[in-house]
This record gives C-alpha cells, structure tokens and sequence, in this order.
C-alpha cells in the first residue's frame, strides 16, 4: 500500500483512480503526513447469504488496524463506526 498526499492525489486524481482501477493499486491517504483514508479497488460482492458482508467487514477492519498500528494515526474511525453498528 502506497500513502499518497491530499494535495498530490488533488494534482493527479485521474491517474490515480485510473491505477486503482486497472491494476488495482490501493493508497493511503494522508493530510500532513497522517493517515485519513483509504482508496482502494471497488469489488462488486457476489450474491450470497451475507456472510459475504461479513468477510468484507472482516477485511475493511484489517485494513483499519494496520493504518492504526502505522502509529500516525489517533485511533481508528472505521473501527468506532463498526462498533455503532453492531
């Protein structure tokens, strides 16, 4: 996973989107050097029984743990939101 600057990807937003998109490159985003997001491939989940959701939201909240242990980061956002919802 590359990071990738708020202005940087402003500057060149196309070909990001482009790379994420065709060779499914993943970024993190950052704002002076933190870690804000994420901008990954978009996979269209097949039909299932939901667990589907499951493995999806398993998969979201690694993601959210590694950007947290990056040791940047405050907390993490997406972890209190899955809590929420729970």
């Amino acid at each position: 996973m590359k990071d990738i600057g708020i202005r940087e990807l402003k500057a060149h937003a196309s070909d990001v989107v482009r790379r994420v998109a065709e060779e499914h490159a993943t970024y993190t985003i950052t704002r002076r050097g933190r870690p804000v997001g994420l901008l990954v491939p978009h996979r269209r989940p097949p039909p299932g029984d939901g667990a589907d959701a499951g493995r999806a939201w398993d998969r979201l909240l690694r993601a959210a743990d590694a950007v947290a242990a990056d040791g940047r980061a405050r907390g993490s956002a997406v972890r209190e939101l899955a809590r929420s919802r729970r």
